[in-house]
Parts: structure tokens; C-alpha cells; sequence
């Protein structure tokens, strides 16, 4: 089944899986909250590489085809994945640099400003091997951005025939760097931020996107499939994170599982499984997730938890009133800046990019080439 232009169903409602993941372990304490929200991040990865390899790789086969070039196809991938991912991060940094030029910030020193305004917050984790306060998260967001940065124009490249052999290269390389990392005794959260670590999952969704469209059995996608596979991507995490022994290679079975589930939601769009991903709740937060993700560790409404005490309530339940209180907060911080700001660039900058189809030939046979139909942002 080719999915052509369309969107791919059920793929927002994984993003609000992974979104509410993050959340949770940023918002609640709990022992096996590191491993949850990590897992969040992974599904996050693999996601993108998932997707992002099939976008260029569409644009790569249009490069052979001769209706592209490399320079057009680069810059149409970094307009938009510009588009999509600035605004809403520098607006971010703008409003705490104004708010610390009222207060101070903590984490909010120059050599911090300038990971985060360059996307090197991994590499400043990474250095001092401690987290950097509400910016931690930025981590994640630099990982993606360097690889964008460094896949896209390889993609654009190389052969398409050879994509699928520079994923898994990518894949051998960072898992190599990660043994010699953790056979050096580098400390764990160094690694777990390291730029060629994270990689692999990228590049581990891309070989997915690739291999997305060759056909299996209906019994192994179907709605039954796909949930078994979904739960035990939600179980790893709370039955193997706290095991110490398991954390380095957590990454690499969770993002197995995703692959897996991606894959299976490719193939079965019409599970009841998917039906659940595209209803309200879930398609409504995923696409908002990228914004979500960004503002809700800045956002603290401790006001709501001294009020559910002083109403009468006992410590869980004014937690839990604080937690939904900056649930909805982000949410709806979340959805002004989609409507207002992110969703009026991303489609300023498909215009910009957009190209008309092209003319019928007799000369140019189109190559239909397995895994690359665009994609949803």
C-alpha cells in the first residue's frame, strides 16, 4: 500500500504519546521516571528519522530523474525544517532572556546562552556531565538539529539505491562509538547525549521508512499487532529502567519496538489501533507536541498546589491538581503558538518551497522507488 501524499494516520498520536511521556517524568516523581520520559525521546527520534529519510529520499530520486538539483532539493529541506522548528524555539529563548534581564535565570550564563541559541546543549550536557535546569530538555532538540544538519545533504548525495547502506553505516558507527564510550568509563549521562549515539535512532527510523513499504503479512500489522507492540514499547521502560545493567542498551530496545510499530502503522492505517491515534485527544496534542515539549518545563503553577492544600486536600491530590493545572497551561500556551506563529510559517514556507508537477515526457520514465512518499511534517 502506498501512501502517496498523504499524511500517514496515527503518526500525530504517537507524537502525543511520546509528548505526554516527557511530561510526566518532568512533572512527577516517580523511580522509574528517567527511563519513561527517556523512552518518550526515543520514540521521538526514530519518528523523525522515519520520516525526514523519506522525504529526501523522494527528493533524491527527483534528483535523478533530472526534474531536481542538489542545491534546490537542500535548500527546500532546510527552508522548511527551518520553518518548523525556529520560531517557536527562538521565541522561547527571546521571552526567558527578557524575563532574565528582570530576574535571574538559573542555567541562563553565556556559555549557556550560546549552546542553546546554537544548538549544542548536548555538547554543554555532555561536557560538565549534569543537567542544565528547565533547559535540559534542549538536549534532545540539538541531536535532531545536527543530524539534519549532517544527514540531508549525504542523503542528497549519494545514490538513492545507496541510502539504505548510509543508514546502516550510521548505525554500525554510533554503536561502535557508544561500546568504546561506555568500555572508557565515560559517565553515563555523556554518553546518553552523545550526538553519534542518537544517531542510530534517526538513522534506525530512516532504515524503517524505507523498508516501510514491502508488504508482510496483514496478521502481523493489524490492530491486535500494533497494540501488543505499543505495550511493550510502554512496558520496557517501567520493567527494565531502573535495572542498571539494562539503561545501555534501554535506547536500543525501545527504538527496536518503535521501528516495529512504525512499520506495522504504515502497513495497517485501518486498525482500530490507528482509529484511537487519529481520534480528537491524541491528533490534537500530537500536533502540537513540538511547542508542548519546548515551554512545559518552564511552566510552574506551585499557586495551584498551595491552593488545593489550603482548600483541604491531602499532598497527592494537590500534586495532582498542580500537574493538571500546568497540563492544560502548556496545552494551551502550545496551541497559541501553533496557530499563531508555527502553523502560518510552515505554510509560508511550503508555498515558498512548493513546485508545480511536472510536464508529462515520453523521455523520463518516473521510478517509483519503495519508501519515498512524502510525508507530514
Amino acid at each position: 500500500m502506498r501512501i502517496g501524499h498523504d499524511r500517514i494516520r496515527g503518526f500525530d498520536g504517537l507524537r502525543a504519546i511520546a509528548f505526554l511521556l516527557v511530561f510526566i517524568s518532568h512533572k512527577i516523581f516517580f523511580w522509574h521516571a528517567t527511563a519513561v520520559g527517556s523512552a518518550g525521546v526515543w520514540l521521538f527520534f526514530v519518528l523523525s528519522g522515519f520520516l525526514i529519510t523519506r522525504i529526501l529520499a523522494r527528493e533524491r530520486e527527483e534528483i535523478e530523474r533530472g526534474l531536481a538539483t542538489f542545491r534546490g532539493s537542500l535548500g527546500r529541506f532546510y527552508l522548511r525544517r527551518t520553518a518548523r522548528i525556529f520560531p517557536a524555539y527562538y521565541l522561547v529563548l527571546a521571552g526567558v532572556s527578557v524575563v532574565s534581564l528582570i530576574v535571574p535565570v538559573s542555567y541562563f550564563g553565556t556559555w549557556e546562552k550560546i549552546a542553546y541559541f546554537f544548538y549544542g546543549t548536548n555538547f554543554l550536557v555532555g561536557a560538565r556531565a549534569a543537567w542544565v535546569g528547565v533547559f535540559g530538555h534542549f538536549w534532545s532538540l540539538a541531536i535532531e538539529e545536527q543530524y539534519y544538519i549532517l544527514f540531508a545533504p549525504l542523503a542528497l548525495l549519494v545514490p538513492r539505491r545507496h541510502l539504505l547502506g548510509c543508514c546502516l553505516a550510521i548505525i554500525a558507527v554510533g554503536l561502535v562509538i557508544k561500546i568504546l564510550l561506555q568500555a572508557s568509563g565515560v559517565q553515563q549521562i555523556s554518553i546518553d547525549v552523545s550526538s553519534p549515539v542518537n544517531f542510530v535512532l534517526l538513522a534506525f527510523g530512516g532504515v524503517v521508512g524505507l523498508m516501510s513499504q514491502r508488504r508482510v503479512p496483514e496478521a502481523l500489522t493489524g490492530g491486535v499487532m500494533q497494540a501488543g507492540t505499543l505495550g511493550l514499547f510502554l512496558m520496557l521502560p517501567l520493567a527494565l529502567g531502573t535495572v542498571w545493567w539494562v539503561w545501555p542498551i534501554l535506547d536500543l530496545l525501545c527504538g527496536v519496538t518503535v521501528g516495529v510499530l512504525l512499520f506495522q502503522i504504515f502497513q495497517g492505517q485501518r486498525s482500530w489501533v490507528v482509529a484511537i491515534l487519529e481520534s480528537a485527544p491524541f491528533r490534537s496534542i500530537g500536533r502540537i507536541s513540538y511547542g508542548a515539549y519546548l515551554i512545559h518545563p518552564l511552566i510552574h503553577l506551585s499557586a495551584a498546589e498551595d491552593l488545593a492544600l489550603s482548600l483541604g486536600l491531602d499532598n497527592k491530590a494537590a500534586t495532582a491538581t498542580r500537574v493538571l493545572a500546568e497540563f492544560v497551561m502548556t496545552l494551551l500556551v502550545a496551541g497559541l503558538s501553533w496557530h499563531i506563529l508555527e502553523k502560518p510559517v510552515i505554510s509560508w514556507a511550503r508555498r515558498v518551497t512548493g513546485r508545480a508537477p511536472p510536464a508529462p515526457t515520453t523521455q523520463v520514465q518516473s521510478s517509483k522507488l519503495p519508501g519515498t512518499a512524502p510525508v507530514a511534517e
